[in-house]
């Protein structure tokens, strides 16, 4: 655990080291209908679930059922355009703007601008590779992301994050709003479903 505010909410799950992403298994005989994901620490526990709140829109709520972090996409839906996101913090206020530069078969998969002026970049080390990492605008690598197929039959999928012990606890929740922006463009903006939206 890294330094920070004791014990209040944003800490309890953006101070930790270690973070994992993951969707929860389901039937296979259902639909699949968009990101559903909990945020677990790295013995298991449960600290907060992904839940849709609108078409294409994600708020992660802690188990008090807090809002922590909030995920909307505001361009892109048919497929035509890259996807542009929104984050924004509990009070509903943006944090950041995210975009895809190009197809997610390139190295380069998501640029998070912040409302800062600050920048983070999450690449992949090679064309298929499923070890991404989470730079800021000095090249300084403030995360590795470890990507997984949970269960292959339904492509269910697991996101390890690694954080590095200096990166602040915005750029934490920028990292994780920046994932569940790639699990939407992964899961269902490239999904037959999704493009019909």
């Amino acid at each position: 655990m890294s330094g920070g505010h004791g014990t209040s909410p944003s800490h309890r799950l953006f101070g930790l080291d270690t973070v994992i992403l993951v969707e929860p298994r389901r039937s296979v005989l259902r639909r699949y209908t968009g990101p559903k994901m909990h945020m677990v620490a790295e013995d298991g526990t449960v600290l907060a679930h992904l839940q849709e709140r609108g078409t294409f829109a994600y708020v992660l709520h802690d188990l008090d059922e807090r809002p922590v972090l909030g995920v909307d996409l505001v361009s892109g839906r048919g497929g035509f355009a890259r996807p542009v996101f929104l984050v924004t913090d509990p009070e509903g206020d943006l944090m950041a703007e995210v975009r895809s530069p190009g197809r997610l078969n390139h190295t380069r998969l998501l640029v998070v601008r912040t409302t800062g002026q600050g920048m983070l970049r999450i690449t992949r080390n090679a064309l298929l590779g499923r070890v991404w990492r989470v730079e800021d605008d000095r090249d300084g690598v403030i995360a590795e992301v470890a990507v997984s197929t949970v269960r292959s039959l339904d492509g269910l999928q697991g996101y390890r994050v690694t954080f590095d012990r200096q990166a602040g606890s915005e750029q934490r929740r920028l990292v994780v709003g920046g994932l569940v922006c790639l699990q939407v463009i992964r899961r269902w903006l490239n999904s037959p479903q999704g493009n019909a939206a």
